[in-house]
């Protein structure tokens, strides 16, 4: 089985819900039906980053696709598209909150997802469009608990 790990960018995840994310992850790359791992190797780091790194750690193969620019068109939805196409099984790692200090762009919600469950997340697009193909695909909520 291959799983894919897409989710939320590292500014979004406290040091708590970074630790919470990455047992999870380590929990889920475990189980032994898992051949691989596929995630999409952001830039600005979060749970593909820390799928890669826990990936190597169990010493899992680990698939990489990378956005050949950095828009959506040309860079985003393809790779995300590759993501969803490989991946038997996806998981979506969001976070409930935004940490306290967090200077990136705010949304009331999730705009993809339609809910203010969690922050929105281009891995929710991905976790979507992997649904659309048939795929398993399951949300984790992390509870980004601020010091």
């Amino acid at each position: 089985m291959i799983i894919g790990i897409v989710g939320a960018e590292a500014a979004k995840f406290t040091e708590a819900g970074e630790a919470a994310a990455r047992k999870i992850i380590r929990e889920l790359l475990s189980v032994p039906r898992v051949v691989a791992c596929v995630s999409g190797g952001c830039h600005l780091g979060g749970a593909d980053i820390y799928a890669e790194e826990e990936a190597k750690r169990l010493g899992i193969p680990i698939r990489v696709h990378k956005p050949a620019q950095r828009s959506w068109n040309e860079g985003y939805k393809p790779r995300n598209i590759l993501i969803a196409q490989d991946a038997d099984v996806l998981y979506n790692f969001v976070v409930d909150v935004l940490p306290e200090g967090y200077r990136g762009m705010r949304f009331p919600g999730c705009y993809h997802c339609g809910t203010t469950d969690h922050v929105k997340s281009g891995g929710c697009w991905t976790a979507k469009y992997a649904a659309q193909l048939g795929k398993e695909v399951y949300w984790t909520r992390i509870h980004n608990q601020n010091p």
